[in-house]
């Protein structure tokens, strides 16, 4: 197992041409490997890209590739797509999973988000507007709100009044 791990790292490190290439490619591999387990074919796609790997346990079986002088990202696309698998990554870390689970957990994080816009509570602001009607910029604040949100306008002051659900800061 240990030369096996050894063969890897040893393709992965193989020089890269010299030509330029674009940032997003990264670097690229050349990998010869048969019936390797996809675990370990994971986690040395994640060393090169330096990032860290989080595999979930449902991940089995095994991979054979021969891929020459390859965008290491692609090589990881090829591994997972073969696998029936997708990834997830924040940050530094990339979570790989069947694609059915990432595809169910999305679901319920989309309807958790959904929950928490219908019970979060309405907040009310009185935009004064200069240098322009405040009834033309009407469209084009309906167009920013939330399903919940309303805006209407005071033509007598010029201003509008917007009701929706505080948008969540950005840390």
């Amino acid at each position: 197992m240990r030369h096996a791990r050894a063969v890897f790292l040893a393709l992965a490190l193989a020089a890269t041409p010299a030509v330029a290439k674009p940032p997003k490619e990264g670097k690229r591999i050349s990998l010869d490997v048969t019936r390797a387990n996809v675990h370990d074919v994971l986690r040395m796609l994640a060393d090169v890209g330096r990032l860290n790997l989080v595999v979930s346990e449902e991940v089995q079986g095994s991979v054979t590739l021969t891929l020459r002088n390859v965008p290491w990202t692609e090589a990881l696309d090829v591994v997972l797509a073969s696998r029936g698998l997708g990834m997830e990554q924040r940050g530094n870390i990339l979570r790989v999973a069947p694609l059915k689970t990432l595809q169910e957990e999305a679901e319920v994080l989309a309807r958790l988000k959904q929950a928490k816009e219908q019970a979060a509570p309405l907040r009310t602001w009185l935009i004064p507007v200069n240098y322009a009607q405040a009834s033309e910029l009407l469209p084009h604040v309906k167009a920013l709100l939330s399903p919940r949100g309303s805006v209407s306008v005071d033509a007598r002051t010029n201003t509008l009044i917007v009701t929706d659900v505080e948008a969540p800061r950005l840390p």
